[in-house]
């Protein structure tokens, strides 16, 4: 198998390698093993290694980190490996342990009281789940959103640039804290980056910058591990159909629109030219319609519904 993800990863070539075998059979620690001899290599490239599974509890992040300690290079892997969680989960995980190192400045703002008291109050094993879950998904809407955007504002104002604002917080004890709270922050520097797929289909904000998807800035060049691909493409999925009925569509509107500008309009040549391709597909028994008959289609069918529902009158 080492030899398959030498043979195919290593290249700087765009592609999917599916590796479909039985469980137990060590993919698992082949990829660490692959990704702990290699993660030096990308990092002079200036290259990605990115693994994606479907819940973050699946992420063999320890695995890798033992590869590391077994050759005592437990600082190497601090400095190449990141695990990017969603920023509200991080600080509900780490704000209380941090505190102590959160300058006046923040403490005292209510945002910072808020935020707070309502992780001291999800950190009670007493309390009903039920109460624990209402309390964190105000933490999620509410009160992180708006302590993060205070930290963006004030490193904004102090540090014109991303690369001053990272500095600060690499060297300057006032914002050591922040890295630690949010440790996508980082997320340029390392090598190695461990995510959920809820993770990868959603922005990273990284507070230094604008946020951005992950497509957008970090998987040219990467090579992109998915675990559990399965079911990964269920989540997916799930993220499409969310984002779909967050953004509702006027179909009439929308129809309108499409049949206004295909009755009048003029076909260009390039659109309705036939192609060598669609040319040796009809010749092989294809029925498909010519690309003029397939405009001529469209519009046949947009009128006949125009018609019916006489769209020509306002509707209310």
């Amino acid at each position: 198998m080492q030899e398959i993800l030498n043979k195919y990863c290593k290249q700087n070539n765009q592609g999917l390698l599916l590796l479909s075998m039985p469980t137990g059979f060590g993919k698992t620690y082949n990829v660490l093993k692959f990704i702990y001899d290699n993660y030096q290599e990308f990092a002079d490239q200036k290259r990605k290694i990115i693994f994606i599974t479907n819940l973050k509890k699946n992420l063999p992040i320890a695995e890798l980190l033992n590869h590391f300690i077994q050759d005592e290079k437990e600082e190497i892997f601090d400095k190449n490996v990141l695990f990017i969680d969603s920023n509200s989960e991080a600080v509900i995980n780490k704000l209380l342990t941090l505190d102590n190192e959160i300058t006046d400045y923040f403490q005292n703002t209510d945002d910072y009281k808020s935020l707070k008291k309502c992780i001291e109050i999800c950190d009670k094993k007493e309390l009903p789940k039920e109460v624990k879950d209402s309390v964190a998904n105000q933490i999620r809407k509410e009160l992180e959103p708006a302590f993060r955007k205070r930290i963006q504002a004030c490193l904004k104002e102090k540090f014109k640039t991303k690369e001053e604002r990272l500095e600060a917080i690499k060297t300057n004890p006032d914002y050591q804290w922040i890295g630690k709270l949010y440790p996508a922050v980082f997320t340029d520097e390392r090598t190695v980056l461990f995510l959920s797929i809820d993770k990868f289909i959603l922005k990273n904000t990284t507070l230094i910058e604008p946020s951005y998807y992950f497509h957008e800035r970090l998987i040219n060049n990467a090579l992109i591990f998915i675990d559990e691909f399965d079911t990964t493409k269920e989540s997916v999925l799930n993220n499409i159909i969310e984002s779909g009925l967050q953004n509702k569509v006027d179909l009439l509107d929308l129809f309108l629109n499409i049949h206004h500008y295909l009755i009048p309009s003029e076909d260009p040549e390039s659109l309705i030219k036939e192609s060598q391709w669609w040319q040796k597909k009809k010749a092989s028994g294809k029925n498909w319609l010519s690309p003029q008959e397939q405009i001529q289609s469209f519009r046949e069918k947009a009128n006949e519904i125009f018609k019916e529902y006489q769209l020509q009158h306002t509707c209310k």
